[in-house]
């Protein structure tokens, strides 16, 4: 497992330990905000160190494909769950916030599945 491959399991570890205090909005929404964060950060230092973004137009393996696809929901995910969670914590609504993070969670696993079926340089 690489570096970034454990920070990426971390990540899903803590967005677990997030959804489990999903009834206490003091420690879930710090603790979601912080995974989120975590993920941005680590997405930049993949486009940064590697060029992920052209490494994605180029011709690349099925499987990175189906990664890149799982990614990119994910962050679109991410967003929805920060303004639907947003909208629930000031009482105007959040109603899609549990489906669309049911989806999230799922994308999110999906993504860290793939990314070790991918062959990578750390």
């Amino acid at each position: 497992m690489s570096l970034l491959q454990a920070i990426s399991v971390f990540v899903v570890a803590l967005l677990f330990f997030g959804l489990a205090r999903r009834r206490n909005p003091r420690v879930h929404i710090p603790v979601m905000l912080t995974a989120f964060a975590a993920d941005v950060a680590l997405v930049l230092y993949i486009e940064l160190s590697r060029g992920a973004i052209e490494t994605a137009v180029g011709p690349t393996p099925t499987i990175m494909k189906i990664h890149i696809f799982f990614s990119v929901t994910t962050v679109v995910l991410y967003v929805v769950q920060i303004v639907t969670g947003a909208r629930r914590y000031r009482g105007r609504g959040g109603k899609y916030h549990k489906e669309t993070g049911i989806a999230f969670i799922a994308f999110r696993l999906l993504n860290l599945v793939t990314s070790f079926l991918i062959e990578t340089h750390g």
